[in-house]
């Protein structure tokens, strides 16, 4: 597939593309770039159709869903090898490379111009200082046209990594509460596990899963408006208590989670009891009303990774334990026997 965009239109096609390919859990490389190109520039094509269809029934784009909706409507079937489109970047460096050819032929033409005039100097003839001032002031003029061409372009460079940074930090945020959201979790367990596996670390990490109790009832009695204020309050205890290199995440609605790193069992064991009083030690009021509110409290479970085990493992084992806790009675710490 050819685009003739111009510099300008893929320019804004860009922009448009990247926030939405940061939001997707595959990585920002040219065939999935391809594919979100194409999809904002033809808003009715019926790549956009199935894209929209595949998000709707799974949330977004994983490296396998990428791939297989370009090989379906962007690969050509008849090229030998499957060009990956990369026509929107190209295009917008494609001025900034026609400026650093002209300056370099204008160097080259200043360069022979010069070679003669040493070689005229050598023969005692006259050089003629009109034709060198001509050509040092065109090369002056090609160069100073390529440094405006290479500061535009980093600065749109510069532009364009800022909003997919920003993007990116907004994909793997929960927006409410501040803390890391669900993909933010999964892809650290998966790095924190990977990292166990190849550095050989004396202690596994741990995890601890984190239930609001009686959630529903909460916001029956009192509102969503209220609800969200708890759940921002028992993020703002995470937030506070969690290690340098652990991760507090949101992980559904009144779920949270906190994966510690290389954690001795019985720190972990702390942790979760200094969480769960200080959550059942606050007191939350309604914002404009000094009606007190009945105590808020979770439930936790805790798990040490086991060697060789999945990330999924990992997490339902640490489930596991939660759903102990609140079978228990709820307010408690349960850890998975192992």
């Amino acid at each position: 597939m050819k685009y003739n965009d111009s510099i300008e239109r893929s320019t804004d096609l860009l922009r448009q593309a990247v926030p939405l390919m940061s939001r997707q859990s595959t990585a920002l490389h040219p065939l999935s770039y391809a594919l979100w190109y194409a999809y904002v520039r033809e808003p009715d094509s019926a790549l956009r159709r199935a894209v929209d269809e595949h998000i709707r029934q799974h949330g977004g784009l994983d490296e396998a869903a990428t791939e297989a909706l370009f090989h379906r409507h962007l690969a050509d079937p008849a090229s030998d090898s499957q060009q990956r489109l990369v026509e929107g970047m190209q295009r917008l460096l494609t001025g900034m490379s026609d400026t650093a050819a002209l300056a370099s032929d204008e160097t080259a033409r200043y360069g022979q111009t010069l070679s003669r005039l040493s070689q005229e100097l050598d023969t005692d003839a006259l050089p003629s200082l009109d034709e060198a001032r001509s050509h040092t002031s065109a090369m002056q003029s090609a160069v100073q046209q390529l440094q405006q061409r290479l500061d535009d372009s980093q600065r749109e460079i510069n532009t364009l990594r800022e909003e997919v940074r920003r993007t990116r930090t907004e994909s793997l945020q929960d927006s409410l509460t501040g803390l890391a959201n669900r993909r933010a979790f999964d892809e650290r367990v998966a790095a924190e596990i990977a990292t166990t596996v190849t550095a050989e670390r004396p202690e596994p990490p741990c995890l601890l899963m984190i239930d609001i109790d009686h959630f529903k009832r909460i916001n029956d009695n009192y509102g969503h408006a209220f609800g969200d204020q708890v759940l921002k309050a028992v993020a703002q205890v995470l937030k506070a208590l969690t290690p340098a290199e652990g991760l507090a995440a949101r992980t559904g609605g009144e779920e949270f989670a906190l994966l510690l790193h290389a954690t001795p069992t019985d720190r972990a064991m702390t942790l979760a009891e200094k969480v769960r009083t200080a959550i059942a030690g606050s007191r939350i009021r309604r914002k404009g009303n000094e009606q007190q509110v009945e105590h808020v409290t979770v439930s936790l479970g805790v798990a040490v990774y086991l060697a060789g085990e999945a990330a999924a493992q990992f997490i339902d084992r640490a489930d596991q334990a939660l759903y102990a806790s609140k079978a228990a009675g709820r307010d408690r710490v349960t850890l998975l026997g192992v």
